[in-house]
């Protein structure tokens, strides 16, 4: 099993915590830290890619499902420029410094039902070692997109108004990062 440095950093805090003269503090640390990673909360399938890798962040990847954002945001980057499936992954991957990643399993399905309503149409590039489909948005899908980003815009701002609540709530010290 790979171990990554966010985990190594656990262990080296909970390792910290430990009182002097117990036995075997690896050992303690190494089981603390399933504990933790079998948590209700961190336990769900959800929450395993944060434990799996420290640069993804769970609560951005419910934001942006096929039921959630991506929809939207699939649109506004085809609405700068026509790519193929796995180019949009990776424009979603670096335009969130890598913090989300959607799957094959979620994008493809996504612009099928894009391209059966009719906001995206795909044509087939041939000229590269493999066949990629390349996808446009459409007129109508234009008009789609300016529509939900209009009924999107007040939700994700109070959505982001009521993440910083929270966030400010739960860390008063630190609520000059989010203000």
């Amino acid at each position: 099993m790979k171990h990554l440095q966010i985990e190594k950093d656990i262990k080296e805090f909970i390792k910290s915590k430990i009182q002097e003269g117990m036995q075997n503090p690896d050992a303690m640390a190494e089981q603390l830290f399933d504990n933790i990673k079998s948590h209700w909360v961190f336990g769900k399938r959800s929450f395993m890619p944060w434990v799996e890798s420290p640069d993804v962040n769970p609560f951005v990847n419910m934001l942006l499902t096929r039921s959630g954002l991506l929809p939207l945001y699939t649109l506004h980057i085809l609405n700068k420029s026509e790519m193929y499936g796995n180019e949009i992954m990776c424009e979603i991957e670096k335009r969130t410094n890598h913090t989300w990643s959607p799957t094959p399993g979620t994008m493809y399905p996504l612009l099928k039902e894009l391209e059966i309503l009719k906001f995206v149409e795909g044509r087939w590039h041939l000229e590269k070692e493999r066949p990629r489909r390349i996808y446009k948005i459409t007129n109508k899908g234009k008009k789609e997109y300016e529509i939900l980003k209009a009924v999107l815009r007040e939700q994700l701002r109070e959505a982001i108004e009521i993440f910083t609540k929270i966030f400010n709530d739960i860390y008063p010290k630190d609520n000059n990062i989010i203000d």
